[in-house]
């Protein structure tokens, strides 16, 4: 079997402050660039053989030290961006429940379908996703171990779909900043047999990680 490990980025100044980030392309807070060299640390005794990452900028900064000691490029994959949240993107939740407290309160409860203004729902972050993963899972055949550097909100809906469960589940789902969630697959396997075998591991990140 291979494995697919799933790392969510490390911390920016806007999780520092409770804000919501989506599309904002903002970089590692000083805490978050610790974060990311942890989980260097954390992949440096397993096996490796590819690293992909949502483009965004906090995503590439938590790979670059774990692509830096593997000797591994970092390939970025588009379909593993953040949900895009349109006019909340950078808001407090207070804020959001403030400004728009119905469709806030839906989303918390259907964020499969339910769309935020300006951006999209997150049924549509599971199918690009996946379709995603699919991709990365066919052009590393032969059982290799790959490492998807991603968001909060497309790792739980990969998650999700391995499960078998409706992306409404997905904030069920606790996915910290930095954590390493792992899904085992097979060739062929891609979406009905991978198996969750870890999800939000943050062992590496204890003790001492105060901004």
């Amino acid at each position: 079997m291979g494995t697919l490990y799933l790392a969510r980025h490390g911390e920016t100044d806007y999780h520092r402050h409770n804000r919501i980030l989506g599309r904002r392309d903002e970089g590692l807070s000083e805490c978050g660039k610790r974060q990311a060299e942890r989980l260097a640390e954390y992949f440096s005794h397993l096996k490796l053989d590819a690293i992909y990452s949502s483009p965004l900028l906090r995503c590439l900064e938590t790979a670059e030290p774990v692509s830096r000691r593997k000797g591994l490029p970092v390939v970025e994959v588009e379909g593993l961006v953040e949900i895009d949240m349109g006019l909340w993107d950078g808001k407090s939740l207070e804020e959001i429940f403030r400004d728009d407290p119905e469709r806030a309160s839906a989303w918390l409860e259907r964020p499969g379908s339910v769309t935020i203004p300006g951006g999209e729902n997150f049924e549509a972050v599971r199918r690009r996703a996946s379709e995603s993963v699919k991709k990365i899972l066919e052009d590393n055949s032969g059982y290799r171990d790959v490492l998807v550097v991603s968001h909060g909100g497309p790792i739980r809906t990969i998650i999700c779909e391995a499960l078998g469960l409706s992306t409404d589940h997905m904030f069920k789902m606790r996915i910290d900043l930095c954590s390493v969630s792992a899904l085992s697959y097979g060739e062929g396997e891609y979406p009905g047999n991978l198996m969750v075998v870890l999800v939000n591991d943050t062992c590496h990140l204890e003790g001492g990680l105060g901004a």
